[in-house]
């Protein structure tokens, strides 16, 4: 009897918290279906609908050199590229003001993101040297001059902008473009890596070489990262460099 009692009063206060509970819930469910215009407002939102409702639409989130709006949803990309479009090789850019380099390089960002979003690959080491890119081919005559990109997997702004805009849709498919730097693959690929570590010791030993070739020109620049400059053989290019006094940047 003791124990069937005290079942009882156990269920019976366990009965009554579920009341207080669900007294305490009911007031703030009300509070929330009251507050909601319409119950689409628990509707799983888009992206676009978080723009919506904060007031963003499909406002443009940039604006072109020469006054025109992108154009689309949020997220997107210039409906045109006029200037990248009048980029076949570096030598096209020499003539663009810095307006137009700056504008050069939103369009760049966007035909990268555009390209990688279908292919896949390394994003976002290409789009940490967008303006990189742009200032070396304006400043810089390739092929003559030599930039040897370290890994070479920031290369895709490179590759647009040396004649292989139309081939990015098969990056790192069989049978199309490399993710990385590849010398058979275009003249302006200086050097083929895909290992980190070696772009230092690659520009001393061209400039070397240019020297003893009397070049006329001698101007190796190695792009480097921070991750990749940890490798011993960048110190013991450095030191080699300073020591040597090569031409090189």
């Amino acid at each position: 009897v003791a124990l069937f009692s005290s079942a009882f009063v156990g269920k019976k206060e366990r009965s009554r918290r579920r009341q207080r509970a669900t007294m305490r819930f009911l007031p703030s469910v009300a509070a929330l279906l009251l507050a909601a215009p319409t119950a689409a407002a628990f509707a799983p939102q888009s992206r676009g609908s978080f723009a919506a409702r904060a007031n963003v639409g499909t406002a443009p989130l940039t604006r072109m050199a020469e006054g025109t709006v992108d154009n689309g949803p949020p997220y997107s990309g210039p409906a045109t590229k006029p200037i990248l479009d009048s980029v076949k090789s570096p030598d096209d850019m020499k003539g663009l003001n810095l307006q137009e380099l700056k504008q050069l390089a939103h369009e760049l960002r966007w035909e990268v993101l555009e390209a990688v979003s279908k292919t896949g690959g390394h994003l976002s080491s290409s789009l940490g040297v967008i303006e990189l890119t742009v200032a070396l081919h304006y400043v810089f005559d390739m092929p003559e001059d030599d930039i040897i990109w370290d890994v070479s997997h920031q290369c895709y702004p490179h590759k647009i902008l040396t004649g292989r805009r139309e081939r990015m849709s098969t990056l790192r498919q069989m049978g199309g473009i490399s993710g990385f730097c590849k010398r058979k693959e275009s003249k302006y690929d200086s050097f083929g890596a895909g290992h980190s570590s070696t772009s230092i010791s690659v520009a001393q030993g061209m400039s070397v070489a240019k020297k003893m070739l009397n070049k006329r020109r001698n101007n190796c620049i190695a792009v480097i990262g921070d991750g990749a400059i940890t490798g011993g053989m960048a110190y013991e290019a450095m030191n080699s460099a300073g020591d040597l006094r090569s031409r090189m940047i």
